[in-house]
Order: structure tokens, then sequence, then C-alpha cells
């Protein structure tokens, strides 16, 4: 009789390098076998030490590996590539992957906690083709700016939907933390976003949040903390350079500048004013569950400090979600948020420190702060600002998140959902500035309290009837009915003359100047009928049909509804006979989409009209009265976009290599535009449908592992896009609307200037006499040449959309040490450096960038020589225009897994270290310190477009841990 042969072992995931519990080990030809414990560890007894083992489990490819008389055998398992049997969340339901139809980007959980983030919108950043998510500022928590396949509408929200756990949320998912997000897709073509209909206009994100098992509890811990030190300071004047420039700017220095040149002074104000920052986060979780019953319980506290000391952002969040069978028929359960954020956005004097003259000292001899330094009384001590209770701006939001449903299997192929979600926001804001800040330059402080609660609900029917018919076809029918309703109240007051500052915005009534107050109610409602239908015929062919039926209550009541369908095809291409011999494709299909979604696009109440109070003489004194404030258009219907998408999905060499290519358009029309109207009508503009814009591009991603095998695993993940917006036509007439800078045949942010070509030398004071100008200004071309310089002479300049977007993240393996790199870009747009220009006076009265500026011994053409007869330099804004290309290193982070064995001796399952450098190198025209990606959405929400440093951009370093038991 033969000697069982004891074998012991543990088995890990190639990727990340954790243990894998429930893997299942076979001794192969025999019966025996077993499983991996909560470490990822076994042990069996072999027929012989001649048997070969394969190990298995669900989403990892399998492996057979020969005893060979061993005794310890441990094992990595290479995850299985994403083109197989991967569920991929869709609107209403889940599919495989590989049978999807319409344009759909995933981001995994593994993907999301690679980078630390403030703002789930940020996981999107650089790692799906189509998308752009834009900061919307560097103060802590501003949020994130998101746009799918750009923008349509010129003044309507170009905001996308999001959906978490199957419910649409009204706002954006500042209030979601990172760390509890299993998945995240973006929804792009018609055909995949039509199912949402008039919400998905702009493009759907659906997040998904963790749920608990059918496992033994588990209990996680994950946290870091870092430093955020700013990217770059601006290389700002030096007190003699400053005063250099003074001169020649025709203004007298004063008795104090000549003195403080004396003994050589030279303040740097931005770098009194900034400090390093911190950032950090600790989120703890338990989940797991039985048959019936699971579970999924986190809570995470975060905290940022900005590098300016009056900002911060805290969330704390709380979060349940419960699954529970009550029979085999009916299922219910729940996901909860409780959230609870303070963003202080504080006072943002960097500006302000930029300007102030360097020649002028922060401090008094008895070292108070001098809060007119260098006399001026338009420069206030931007420190000022940083003292305790001098400005407080604090942004106060309690959130309430919740979806309950029952799932109800009423016949065998036939499914009824019912959800209902509620989402309670409530935002508050206090506002203080005492009379010794920059904002209120020593007059009487300022206080004002805003306060905003929205309450909105959404209650949907969904019915799933499904019909498998062998191996010939198959069909799934989805149906919905839908209602979503919002209510929002808001009380704002604001007042001045407190009589002391330490009440701050608390104790409103002792001001003596009421500057301003106001409440109002806004209301709106959805309702919704969809249908959806998807066959599959000999597992190759694949068809998916939808329509919905969308009633919005912002529109006028002839135009309340509207139906938007779709339909996609797709042909899998490599399951077709002629294939069979070949080993190249292991996954090859063709989609083609075409739909139809629409924008409610304007506020409620719009097409009504509106009233405003105005003042009428009354005898001789004023009466108060209304007036109309709006002109009403009962004729205003949806915006409405149309897509064609066509789309390749490949999968080379058993799926080592997999990837997708997209090519789409989007026409736009009905465009929701205020149009101008002679204002003998009593009014200047009304709203009206008109105008189209059209949308189209290219995406391309591809995913390789480049090297798999035990001890060294690398991949490579590449994503490439390229947008183009056009306005094809505005009001009907064929002219371009210049006032608001639209150009048909253009995109919809242009950059529309004079065209700088140099400086006026000396040498050309008569042809700069001939068209106003001398010697040290800005060369603009005379692009009519007529001989004059006028509006006549603007051109086209360029656009802020790029050529070209793409990332590349590496990912790599080495035993238990893991490193990912990711470099994200883009290039051939154009910019308008804002920070540039306002930096840029040249009067002598603020400091100034350190410029290459003209003088008669200094004949340069990059800056214009210093006036001081002026505020800014004539065209001075065509400094501003320069190349927006960068190239910016992400993310960089190196982590290391703990042995097995060590741990298993505390009960801990895994437990991995870190360090992380976000941000670490920029490389682009600006000047340091500015990310090309932060663009000034306070300007342009829409737009954006313009390059701002209103806050410093930061970088972060930070270390973490991430420990399982």
């Amino acid at each position: 009789m033969a000697q069982s042969h004891n074998v012991t072992g543990s088995v890990i995931s190639s990727d990340n390098g954790e243990a894998l519990p429930g893997v299942n080990i076979l001794v192969i030809g025999t019966e025996t076998g077993t499983t991996t414990d909560l470490n990822g560890e076994f042990s069996l007894a072999a027929t012989s030490a001649d048997d070969t083992l394969a190990f298995s489990f669900i989403g990892y490819e399998r492996v057979e590996e020969p005893i060979n008389g061993r005794t310890v055998i441990d094992i990595a398992l290479t995850p299985q590539a994403i083109a197989g049997e991967e569920l991929v969340v869709v609107g209403y339901g889940a599919v495989q992957r590989r049978d999807i139809t319409g344009s759909v980007s995933s981001i995994s959980n593994e993907q999301i906690r690679e980078v630390p983030i403030t703002d789930a919108g940020q996981a999107l950043q650089g790692r799906t083709p189509g998308v752009v998510a834009l900061s919307s500022g560097n103060r802590p928590g501003q949020g994130m700016t998101l746009r799918i396949r750009g923008r349509r509408s010129l003044t309507a929200s170009n905001d996308p939907l999001f959906v978490v756990d199957g419910v649409p949320v009204e706002g954006n998912i500042n209030d979601i933390n990172p760390q509890d997000i299993e998945s995240m897709e973006v929804l792009k073509d018609a055909s995949a976003t039509a199912i949402y209909g008039s919400r998905g206009a702009n493009g759907v994100v659906l997040v998904t949040t963790n749920r608990g098992g059918d496992y033994p509890t588990q209990v996680s811990y994950s946290g870091y903390g870092g430093i955020s030190q700013t990217l770059g300071t601006p290389d700002m004047m030096t007190g003699a350079e400053f005063a250099e420039m003074k001169k020649i700017s025709g203004r007298s220095l004063t008795p104090a500048e000549e003195d403080a040149i004396t003994r050589g002074v030279s303040t740097d104000w931005d770098d009194l004013l900034l400090e390093d920052g911190y950032q950090t986060s600790h989120q703890l979780s338990v989940n797991g569950g039985n048959e019936n019953t699971q579970f999924a319980i986190s809570g995470n506290f975060f905290f940022d400090k900005g590098v300016i000391s009056t900002q911060d952002f805290n969330r704390n969040t709380l979060r349940l979600n419960l699954d529970h069978s009550i029979s085999e028929k009916l299922r219910v359960g729940t996901s909860t948020q409780l959230s609870h954020q303070v963003q202080n956005w504080g006072s943002n004097p960097y500006g302000e420190s930029l300007a102030t003259n360097p020649l002028a000292e922060p401090y008094n001899e008895d070292g108070s702060l001098d809060l007119r330094p260098g006399a001026d009384p338009l420069i206030f001590n931007p420190l000022a600002d940083l003292e305790d209770g001098a400005y407080i701006d604090e942004r106060e939001r309690a959130r309430i998140f919740s979806n309950v449903y029952a799932d109800l299997n009423m016949l065998e192929n036939l499914n009824l959902r019912v959800n209902f979600g509620s989402d309670l926001q409530d935002w508050r804001r206090g506002l203080f500035q005492g009379s010794e800040t920059v904002s209120r330059n020593g007059q009487s402080p300022y206080s004002q309290k805003d306060h905003e609660r929205r309450f909105t609900y959404t209650w949907e029917n969904i019915l799933t009837y499904i019909q498998d018919f062998g191996n010939i076809h198959s069909l799934t029918a989805t149906g919905l009915f839908s209602i979503q309703q919002s209510r929002t109240e808001w009380t704002n007051l604001g007042v001045s003359d407190l009589p002391y500052e330490h009440q701050q915005f608390h104790n409103l009534d002792t001001g003596a100047t009421v500057e301003g107050f106001g409440s109002d109610l806004e209301e709106w409602g959805l309702m919704s009928y969809m249908g959806r239908v998807n066959y599959q015929l000999k597992d190759r062919y694949l068809f998916t049909v939808t329509g919905r039926y969308d009633g919005s209550s912002r529109l006028a009541d002839e135009s309340k509804w509207g139906f938007f369908p779709s339909a996609a095809i797709g042909w899998r291409i490599s399951n077709e006979s002629f294939m069979a011999e070949q080993d190249l494709f292991s996954e090859l299909k063709l989609r083609v989409s075409y739909g139809v979604t629409g924008n409610t696009a304007i506020d409620p109440y719009q097409t009504r009209g509106g009233l405003s109070r105005t003042v009428y003489s009354f005898t001789d004194q004023a009466g108060f009265g209304f007036r109309p404030s709006e002109l009403s258009n009962p004729n205003l219907q949806w915006e409405t976009s149309a897509t064609a998408n066509l789309g390749l999905d490949f999968g080379l060499w058993n799926d080592r290599i997999v990837g997708s290519f997209e090519i789409y358009q989007t026409n736009t029309k009905d465009l929701l535009l205020r149009r101008a109207i002679p204002i003998t009508s009593g009014f200047d503009s009304v709203f009206e449908n008109i105008g189209e814009t059209k949308n189209s591009g290219i995406e391309f991603s591809i995913t390789s592992r480049n090297v798999s095998n035990r001890d060294f695993s690398w991949s490579t993940n590449l994503n490439l896009f390229a947008n183009n917006e056009e306005i094809i036509s505005l009001y009907g007439t064929g002219e371009d609307d210049i006032g608001n800078g639209w150009f048909i045949g253009e995109p919809i942010t242009v950059w529309y200037d004079y065209e700088k070509t140099g400086i006026w030398q000396s040498n050309e004071e008569a042809q700069a006499a001939d068209v106003g100008r001398e010697p040290g200004e800005i060369k603009v071309v005379d692009q009519n040449g007529d001989g004059r310089i006028n509006e006549e002479d603007r051109k086209i300049l360029g656009s802020d959309i790029p050529t070209l977007t793409g990332s590349i993240i590496n990912n790599f393996r080495y035993k238990s040490f893991d490193l990912s790199v990711f470099l994200f870009g883009s290039f051939g747009h154009t910019i308008f450096n804002s920070f540039k220009v306002s930096n840029n006076t040249m009067q002598g009265r603020y400091n100034n960038l350190d410029i290459d500026y003209w003088t008669e011994s200094n004949p340069t053409n990059k800056g214009p020589k210093p006036d001081g007869t002026r505020e800014s330099p004539l065209n001075g804004s065509t400094l501003g225009y320069m190349p927006g290309d960068f190239l910016k290193v992400r993310n960089i982070q190196l982590g290391y897994s703990l042995p097995q064995k060590l741990l298993g001796r505390v009960d801990i399952r895994s437990a991995r270290i870190y360090v992380n450098a976000e941000t670490p190198f920029v490389f682009s025209h600006l000047e340091d310190g500015v990310d090309p990606e932060i663009q000034d959405q306070q300007a342009d929400p829409s737009n954006g477009g313009e390059i701002n440093a209103r806050t410093p951009s930061r970088r972060l370093f930070s270390f973490g841990v991430e420990i399982n038991f």
C-alpha cells in the first residue's frame, strides 16, 4: 500500500500579494482535495510524492503544479483578464462583459485604492478613455468636475448623472467615501445611457459599494497619513528687482522704499503665508455573512489640512449595506450612508501675497502686524487673514443617503424589484470677516449665514423577465416605472457694523446694517417609463433595444414629455466557426449603437417667467413694487442628443492582451439658449430652443500582462482618447456670437483675442506710431491690414480641447514587493493662463512675476516695458495664451506585503505597508506651482478652460498600511 505524502503551503494573488481564502485544491486523478483557510494556507495528504495539484478559484486562472517530492508549495494565482466572465454593472442590472453592446468602462476597487483620493471622481482621472476629471480648485475638499466625451450644451449643465447602488443621486459624489466603493462603471454612448433617459444625456457614472458575502466575518483596517506641499512657488521679483522695475516704470521710490533697499529688505510674502499641510485617512470595515444574510459595515475618518492655515476639510462617514433572504423568493436589503463634512473654505490671501511690495515689511518693531505695509492704502497685509478668528468661512454639510429594496422572484423567470431611495442634505455656511482682514480693509466687520435643506427621493419598480432557449437564443426584458422628486429650501442673511467681533456669525441680529437677506423654495419632479430588451442568438449575435419616456416638471405643460430610443448590435466574431482554428484572438467583438437622450437643461420655473422687486416713484417718495424679470416661453422643449458609436473589443493570446477601440459622434440640437432681443420689448433676452453642437472622437484602451509568474509580474494599462467639439449653428442666422465667444465651426471654448507677435522695438518707432503704439509695448498682428489695431484684428488663437489625452499605468510585483507608476498627460491644446496675466501688471505698484521685460538696453520680444501710467500693459491678455501640453506623474506607490507565516501567528490574513507620492512631478509650460489641470471653474463652471492659481497646487507624500483580520 502506497504511503501518503503530506503537503502544506499558501496561495496568494499575484497582483497584490494578498492571501486567497477558499481556493479549491485537488489532487489530479483522485477525489482528494481541500480549500485554503482565511490566511490562504492549506494542508492535505496526497497519495504520492509524484502527484500533481490543481489550484482553482473564481476570477483566477487555474494552475496545475507537480509536487515533485516537495512538502511545502506556495502558489500565486493570476487574475483572469477583463474580457472573460466578469460581471459589469449596467443600468438596472449586471451583465457579463462579453455580452455588452454599449460603450462601458470599468474601474475596480483595487484601482480606486491605488491612489489616496479625496473625491471618488478623482478615481476616474486618467483611467477611463473619454472621461476628463478636473479639480474645481486647490482648496481641500473642493471637489471634481467630470466631463464624459466632451461638452454638448453651451449654457446648460454638462455634468454626468451619478447612480449609487442603483439610485440616482442629485449633485456630486463628494460625500461618498472612495474606500467603500467596489466598482465604478462609466456609461458613455446612448445605448448604455438611454436607459436613464434625460438624466443620462451627459453620461452616467454607476457607483457600486462593497457588500458582504457568504463567508466568515472579516475585519479590515486601512489608513494613511502624509505631508502635502506646494508644487512650487512662482518666481516673483526680489526687492532690488522690484525697485529697478518701478524706477523704469516712471514711478518714484518712497523714502521708506529707499531705506528698505539700503537695508537689503526683500520680503518673500508667499513664503510667509504658505506652510506644509497634511492629509490622513482611517477606515475600519467589517463584512461577512452566511447563505441568507450578508452585511458590510464601514466607518471612515478623513482630514485634509491645506497649505494655507485657514483652509481644511474634514469628512466622517458611516455605511451599512445589508442583504437578507426572507425566503427562496423574497430578498430585502438596504444601502445606507451617513456623512458629515466640515470645510473651512477660509480666506485666500495668496493673490495679495504675490502682489504685495517686496520692499515692505510684514511686522512693526514691536512684533505686531503692519496692517498697511508699504503705506499703500489699497494693500492690506495678507497675513492678517491668518490671525485667529479674523476670517472664518465654515461650510458644513450633513447627509443621509439611504436605499431600501425588495426583490421578489414572482415566477421562475420573472423578477420584481422595488427600490426606494431617499437623500437628505443639510448645508450651512457661516461667514465672518473681521475689520482687520483683506476683504474688509479696515471697515466694520461683516457676518453672513446661509442655510439650505434638500430632500430628494426616488421610487422605482423594475420588472425583469429572463428566458434561455438552450444553445440557440436567450432573452432578457426589463420594464421600469419610476418617480423622482426634489425639494430645496434656502435662507440667507448678511449684516455689518457688529458691536463685537468674537460673536463671529452666531448673533446676526446685533448687526446695525442689514446688507442682504433672502429665502426661496425650489421643487421639481420627473416621471419615467422604460423598456429594454436584450436578445442573444447562437451566442454570437447580440441585440439591445431601449425606449424611455420621461416627463419633466421643468418644461412647459405642452412639452413636458419626451421619448428617447436607442438600439445596439453586437457581433461576437471570435465565436464564429471560421475563427475556430486560430489561436490569436481569444475575444473579438464588434459593436454598433445609435440612440437619443434628452436634457431638461434649465432651472425650475424658467418656462413660467418670474417677478422681481423694483422701486417706483410714489408721490415724492420711493414705493416698492414688482416687475416681470423673465420673459416666459411656453414652447420650450427637450434639448436632445443623438449618438452613434462603433466599438471593437479584443483579447489576444488567451486574453493576455485585452482592449477596445471606439469611434463616436454626438449631435445635440434644440439647445436651450438665451437669445438676445430688442430692449424695446422690456427684456434683453429670452430662452429658446435654438442651436446645435457636434461632438466626435476616438478612444483606445489596452491592458497587457507582460510578465506573470510566481516571483515577478508586470502589467500595463494604456488609455488614449481624442474628442472634438463643434458648434454647428446658433440662432439660425449663420452668424457667430462674438460677445459670448461662440463661433460656428469651432469648439464651445475658444480664445478670441489679439495675436502677439513680439514687442515694438526702438527701430520700429514710426511703424508703432502708425497703429497708436510705441517701442516697448506689445506688438499684435494687424489681421486685416488696414493699418489700425482695433477689435476687427482679433482672431481665434486656439481652444482648450486637447488633440490627445492619455495615461499609462505600470504595475510591478516582485515577490512581496509591489510598485505602481501612473503617468497622465494632455497635448495639443491652448490654455489661457490668467495667473500670468494678473501677476504681470508691470506698473510698479504691485509686485510682478520676474519676467524678461523690454528696455532700450534689453530689446527682448518676451515682455513689455514697465509703465507706471497704466494699470496693466496694452493687450496684456496676449501674454496668457500658451501651449497647454503637460505630462504629470500622477502617482507612484511602493508596497510590501508581510509574510504569511509571520502573520498567521497573530491571526492576521494579510498586511501591507506602502509609501506613496501623489503628483511628485509635473512637466508643462506654466509657472512653478501652477497645475495645468486646475481650471477656473469659478469663472465658468460649464466651460472652464482658464488656468488660475487662486490657491497653490499641492503634492502629497504619504505612508499607509492595510490589515485584514
